[in-house]
């Protein structure tokens, strides 16, 4: 039973890479009823590769209510996928739509927050404000990542959102 049910998932997944639209929109409901934490990737890369403004909503309204088991450390393995590097605000803003608990990945998020564009950095600092509690090792860590960036930062939209990432940073861990 539950390699079938592998199977059907596995078929969903395929058929939301497909030109139909009829197809991607059956695949979309079939992965909202049935699917788990391995449909994230799947949905992401349908996001990456449509500009159907439908598909996209579709897309997006399912990952933001996701709450499945493994969901955040799937969000996590799609930071790094190349092919998912267009749709990393979504990935990002995922964690707090959803309301994972992103913790546990404070050191990744803020090494996006770094590297990625201003609105990644955005989304990054509102998922790491809206947790209760970050881990004190990867806050100070944090701290020195993004002092780093502030300094070599040359676009006056991100280097605001990396001041405000450092002021919440350093605020976790009592410094001024």
């Amino acid at each position: 039973m539950a390699g079938k049910k592998q199977d059907l998932l596995d078929h969903a997944f395929a058929a939301l890479l497909s030109d139909d639209d009829a197809k991607v929109l059956a695949a979309i409901a079939y992965v909202q009823e049935r699917g788990d934490a391995r449909a994230i990737i799947p949905l992401l890369q349908a996001l990456a590769r449509t500009s159907d403004q439908h598909r996209q909503q579709k897309i997006h309204e399912l990952l933001y209510q996701v709450k499945v088991k493994d969901a955040a450390a799937e969000l996590v393995k799609a930071l790094d996928e190349p092919e998912l590097r267009g749709v990393r605000q979504t990935v990002i803003a995922t964690f707090w739509n959803a309301g994972l608990d992103a913790a546990p990945h404070t050191e990744k998020l803020v090494a996006c927050a770094v590297e990625g564009t201003a609105e990644e950095c955005f989304e990054c600092l509102t998922v790491l404000e809206n947790q209760e509690v970050l881990p004190e090792k990867a806050v100070l860590q944090g701290i020195k990542l993004v002092n780093a960036a502030i300094a070599s930062n040359t676009d006056e939209y991100k280097g605001v959102m990396l001041g405000s990432l450092l002021v919440e940073l350093k605020a976790r861990v009592g410094k001024d």
